[in-house]
């Protein structure tokens, strides 16, 4: 079967919607033809009626039973006991109850005898009828055919209608185009009765609603009789209290003019704060959602921190109460001081950033004319005063000794100038020094000033 039907889906699916739209039809079908159906409905009241005649009435037709105009149940079923006819009205429960002094008069709502029954409950004091109560001939009247009105007019009164449904016959006779072209004319005001009808038509459930509301309000006011009558006594002594009041309630008509004023003044003012309020509160709107999560985890942290605040930061409170004065003390002396460390410490700083200045940063070590700050230099001279300070020999320490002299001097020196005498063999001792340094490969400047000081000496 599963299988089969896995095949075959959309067929099965097609043949499932068609079950549910033929029960469906069925249904509405059978609730427009009135039937009731045990299931899905209320099991209604039952109860009959004696009548002399029940010509016309069939069950199954549409017959009803009213109240004021307003449908309450339908004709079950019609038979014959004891010479009368016995009409069985099956009636909605919401319209109980019915008693036994109740009326029922047979109507016809076309001159086809389509019927209807009109019915008066009767009153309470004669008892609610049970379940299939009869209610007698004597309470009801049957509808009067045509031929008993017609019987009991007397002779002149049937010759006189005799003469009058001949003269309009003879009237009539030759005249039906005239007679359709008048009935033709009325076409107008059979469309506006029938827009009339329609309109009535659709108030006619909202009617019947209210005056079964209606009938359920006056029976709800007669149930609270004692209610009623204490309202009214409470009303009384609530007005004789505002009656011996007069002078009082005059006195607060007089002010609530004033009042009013400054009322509607109040609110004009308010009315750019409630402006403001609302959007505001619309912000707060997920706040509010989200609160209940905050106040949980707000009361899982209180719950979790008061061990910790309880034995751990409050002894500790408690012994930091003794040098919380002598603490009072020396941050007024450091308060009293710290103008001072603030003056030295910005001395230190401009020191420091004195020190550390280097006007050239950006150019790379090595650069002519490179101006590095103070402590560059300051490293070199730690450097320089190492390499002074540890030379030493088997005898002492010595220090080594720069000797510096301009070209012209050396010129003089080593020729002879016109003040001094030439030094012997100290041509040659710069020639081999010279000598010496170029094949170290020492530097050589661009902006020597003496570009032949050291070779080709005269």
């Amino acid at each position: 079967m599963a299988t089969a039907i896995r095949k075959h889906l959309r067929d099965f699916i097609a043949v499932a919607v068609l079950v549910v739209v033929a029960i469906a039809v069925t249904l509405y079908i059978l609730e427009e033809q009135r039937l009731r159906i045990p299931i899905l409905e209320e099991k209604p009241f039952e109860m009959k009626a004696e009548f002399e005649t029940a010509q016309a009435v069939v069950p199954g037709q549409g017959q009803s039973i009213r109240v004021a105009g307003v449908k309450i149940g339908d004709v079950q079923s019609v038979g014959l006991e004891n010479g009368h006819g016995v009409v069985t009205f099956a009636i909605d429960r919401n319209y109980l109850p019915i008693y036994k002094n109740a009326t029922i008069l047979m109507r016809p709502q076309t001159g086809l005898k389509d019927m209807f029954f009109e019915l008066d409950p009767g009153t309470k004091s004669a008892g609610e009828a049970p379940e299939d109560y009869t209610v007698p001939a004597s309470n009801t009247a049957p509808d009067v055919n045509l031929d008993e009105i017609l019987q009991a007019l007397d002779g002149d009164t049937q010759a006189y209608l005799r003469l009058l449904l001949v003269g309009a016959g003879k009237g009539l006779d030759n005249r039906d185009q005239q007679l359709a072209q008048l009935l033709g004319g009325l076409g107008p005001i059979n469309n506006d009765l029938r827009q009339l009808n329609s309109k009535v038509a659709e108030r006619q459930q909202n009617v019947r609603t209210l005056i079964h509301n209606f009938r359920e309000l006056t029976g709800a006011v007669g149930r609270a009789n004692q209610d009623l009558t204490q309202l009214v006594s409470s009303s009384n002594s609530a007005l004789a209290r505002i009656a011996e009041q007069d002078p009082s309630v005059q006195r607060a008509v007089a002010l609530l003019p004033s009042t009013l004023n400054v009322a509607e003044k109040t609110l004009n003012d308010v009315s750019h704060y409630a402006s403001v309020l609302g959007p505001t509160f619309n912000d707060l709107r997920p706040f509010a959602r989200n609160l209940d999560e905050a106040n949980n985890s707000l009361s899982s942290l209180a719950t979790a921190t008061t061990p910790t605040l309880k034995n751990q930061i409050r002894p500790f409170v408690r012994a930091a109460r003794k040098p919380v004065p002598d603490l009072r003390k020396a941050a007024q002396e450091y308060s009293s001081a710290s103008p001072r460390l603030t003056v030295i410490a910005k001395k230190l700083n401009k020191f420091g950033n004195m020190a550390a200045h280097n006007p050239h940063g950006a150019e790379p070590t090595g650069t002519p004319g490179r101006d590095e700050g103070y402590l560059y230099w300051a490293g070199w001279l730690a450097h320089n005063g190492n390499t002074v300070f540890q030379a030493a020999d088997g005898n002492t320490e010595f220090r080594r000794i720069y000797f510096t002299v301009g070209c012209s001097q050396l010129k003089n020196i080593v020729t002879g100038g016109a003040d001094m005498a030439p030094i012997p063999g100290l041509s040659e001792l710069i020639n081999g020094i010279t000598s010496g340094i170029g094949n170290l490969g020492g530097p050589v400047y661009d902006n020597d000033p003496c570009p032949q000081t050291t070779t080709g000496l005269p």
